[in-house]
């Protein structure tokens, strides 16, 4: 009786059968990646099988497309080195389980670069590339004086001619239209066109700008065109003798600043109210009306040894509507304004003094004074 109430109380205190170690727990699989990349960056995805079994292999794919392979250690873990291309999804396969996927958000690479001077007038071009060209699209957006001006839809590539025929400073937007799994990127760049250098010679859209300006100004010009041609040199020198410039007869950079700012040319007397002044200094001639300049040309006046041109004021008391011969050669539509002296036309009107006495003016401006300044007309000379 006694041997049977101990095998009684041996049954009850072994543990319940449930208690036992599982071998039959199902494996597991997990991966991880970083959340974003740069295109073609490598990148480590790392993940673990459980339950662990060392040695076993790992596959990464790419929907279906396979990646690269990698083993487990003694705790299961794996590790996969991988250059991104593509943002996925990604997951893991081993021992016939899959992991949840994994997409990795890609940084493209845009490129966005001016190709040409930034010089108004000049060839000026945008170029831009979006790397992969699978990353979609770009577009190309400008804007000038806060205003849009152009907006276009391009695919992974652009090349766009940018207008030059101003002066001016405008900016140009490129933005990527990603694909899914992309990150959308942007580019700015701002474009401020410097002033160009013309001359004899010079043919642009930028020389009728400055024959614009300078007639906008008062200075007499020869008509709108965009060749810059003897006469247009006539008003350049006209404005760097107001403007007190080196006489190159060149707009360069320090003519354009000046232009932006220039000089208002003041008259020396107020009366009477209509007249002509010249100035011997600056070598320039004024039309005054009103008080005020409203014409402005260069002038040559004696330069030659033993000449002078008279000072003081005179009036306009003989006028020829051609070509007149004198003692000094033919003079074109001369106003004679003391003796032998006129205010006339002449092939000739360098930018110093170089005249016998007489006042040069160019010929194509020689017709405007002789219609617009009658007899009797007060000539200042100074």
């Amino acid at each position: 009786m006694r041997r049977l109430l101990f095998l009684v109380a041996v049954l009850i205190a072994v543990p319940a059968a449930a208690a036992l170690p599982d071998s039959t727990e199902a494996p597991a699989l997990t991966l991880t990646g970083p959340g974003a990349t740069t295109y073609g960056h490598e990148v480590d995805f790392v993940g673990r099988l459980s339950p662990a079994v060392a040695g076993t292999r790992v596959r990464l794919l790419r929907g279906t497309t396979f990646i690269t392979a990698a083993t487990t250690n003694a705790l299961g873990s794996f590790r996969f080195k991988v250059a991104i291309a593509r943002p996925g999804p990604f997951h893991a396969e081993a021992s016939g389980v899959a992991s949840p996927p994994v997409s990795v958000r890609i940084v493209p690479f845009l490129d966005a670069s001016l190709v040409g001077a930034k010089v108004a007038g000049s060839p000026l071009s945008l170029t831009a590339t979006l790397r992969p060209s699978y990353a979609r699209s770009l577009r190309v957006r400008v804007g000038r004086s806060g205003k849009p001006t152009f907006s276009h839809l391009f695919g992974a590539s652009a090349s766009v001619k940018l207008g030059t025929a101003a002066i001016e400073s405008f900016s140009i937007v490129v933005e990527s239209m990603p694909a899914p799994g992309f990150t959308a990127l942007t580019r700015t760049l701002g474009v401020a066109l410097r002033p160009p250098s013309l001359s004899v010679g010079s043919r642009s859209l930028l020389v009728a700008e400055l024959v614009r300006r300078l007639g906008a100004l008062g200075y007499e010009i020869p008509g709108a065109r965009q060749y810059f041609d003897y006469d247009v040199l006539e008003s350049v020198y006209a404005f760097e003798k107001v403007e007190s410039l080196e006489r190159t007869g060149v707009a360069d950079a320090a003519f354009w600043t000046r232009l932006e700012n220039p000089k208002v040319p003041r008259p020396r007397y107020l009366l009477p109210a209509a007249h002509i002044e010249v100035d011997k200094a600056k070598q320039v001639l004024y039309v005054v009306r009103n008080g005020k300049v409203t014409l402005i040309s260069p002038v040559s006046t004696a330069g030659l040894p033993g000449r002078f041109t008279p000072v003081g004021r005179f009036s306009i008391y003989r006028k020829v509507p051609g070509y007149d011969p004198s003692p000094l050669g033919i003079l074109y539509k001369p106003m004679y304004f003391t003796g032998g002296y006129a205010i006339h036309g002449n092939p000739s009107v360098p930018p110093y003094p170089a005249s016998h006495g007489c006042v040069r003016v160019p010929m194509w401006i020689a017709p405007t004074l002789a219609a617009t300044n009658p007899y009797g007309e007060t000539v200042y000379v100074y």
